[in-house]
């Protein structure tokens, strides 16, 4: 009996050059952008998706409007096609790496936004210099735990985190520590010198990010636990950027690494107020799965964010 010929089809044609369109594919959504990022032909990108329809037996790509977007099924997909593309990169690890300059992909970063946008800035300049056919995706971290899962999907490459807590499939080092202080605007009764006690502290209004996780707060509030004390939070934004504009138009009290209260004091005019107690300074660790620990790629991008972090440990008294 003759084998069934969607199976051997299927066994024949799904290999790498097909996986890395998919993935493309799926990260672009669209083919000339995708044909663009791989550097092949718009044409052949087409008979790719072409391919790809006919084996995972799916549109993929569907045009709703101007614009293509991802089927149900193409979503599911995205998280499996870059874990199969990064396993088989370790089969071959041993491979003379591409140059970073010829390379095409994403750089993925989950992180906090309360590191200074220089951080970010020396970041971005590095990838422009460096690799310029790539690009750069800072993403949120989600719930406590949901940067686990991310690494483990090939959602992202590393994560900036304060939390301790890690799987022993992840690596990690660190990066960066900071005081922790208080801002608050300049005309704050609590600004002046001296004048903040941890009583005081404790009974003041407070801004803060969003819990990292329900029911755990955020990680200061797990600090303030440690010597036994709770803040009354009375603002909570899942939004930094908006912390500023508020500072300065109330009493509220925002808790932060002293590198991101100087960028916020230096432009808005805020007031900085040493923390009122002896607390742990803010330590953030680089994390990545053991999966890209000899990606010459992500191997590159965690030197170049541990020497950014270098830059401003000085400034940071760590």
């Amino acid at each position: 009996m003759a084998p069934n010929d969607s199976s051997e089809d299927t066994a024949r044609r799904l290999d790498e050059p097909l996986l890395r369109s998919l993935n493309a594919l799926l990260e672009e959504s669209g083919v000339s952008q995708a044909a663009a990022r791989l550097g092949i032909a718009q044409s052949a990108m087409s008979r790719h998706l072409a391919t790809l329809r006919r084996l995972i037996g799916d549109p993929l790509l569907v045009r709703v409007g101007n614009h293509m977007v991802l089927t149900d099924r193409a979503q599911a997909l995205a998280a499996p096609a870059r874990r199969i593309l990064a396993d088989m990169s370790l089969l071959v690890s041993h491979a003379q790496p591409r140059p970073l300059h010829e390379l095409r992909r994403s750089f993925r970063i989950a992180t906090y936004d309360f590191l200074p946008t220089a951080f970010f800035g020396s970041i971005a300049e590095s990838i422009g210099r460096h690799a310029p056919h790539c690009d750069l995706v800072i993403r949120g971290l989600g719930s406590r735990f949901e940067h686990y899962r991310q690494l483990a999907d090939g959602d992202v490459d590393v994560v900036i985190t304060v939390w301790p807590e890690l799987p022993a499939h992840l690596r990690a080092t660190g990066l960066l520590n900071e005081p922790l202080v208080c801002l608050l605007r300049a005309g704050h009764p609590l600004a002046a010198p001296g004048a903040m006690t941890l009583d005081q502290y404790l009974r003041a209004g407070h801004l803060t990010s969003l819990e990292h996780m329900p029911g755990q707060g955020t990680v200061i509030d797990a600090q303030l636990a440690d010597i036994g004390a709770a803040m009354r939070t009375t603002v909570h934004t899942q939004f930094l950027g908006l912390a500023p504009g508020m500072l300065a138009r109330t009493d509220l009290v925002f808790t932060t690494g002293r590198l991101l209260a100087e960028d916020f004091a230096r432009v808005h005019g805020l007031a900085i107020v040493p923390f009122p107690a002896r607390i742990k300074p803010m330590r953030y660790r680089l994390v990545w799965h053991e999966r890209t620990h000899t990606d010459h790629a992500v191997r590159w991008l965690r030197e170049e964010l541990i020497a950014a972090a270098r830059g401003l440990a000085q400034r940071a008294g760590s």
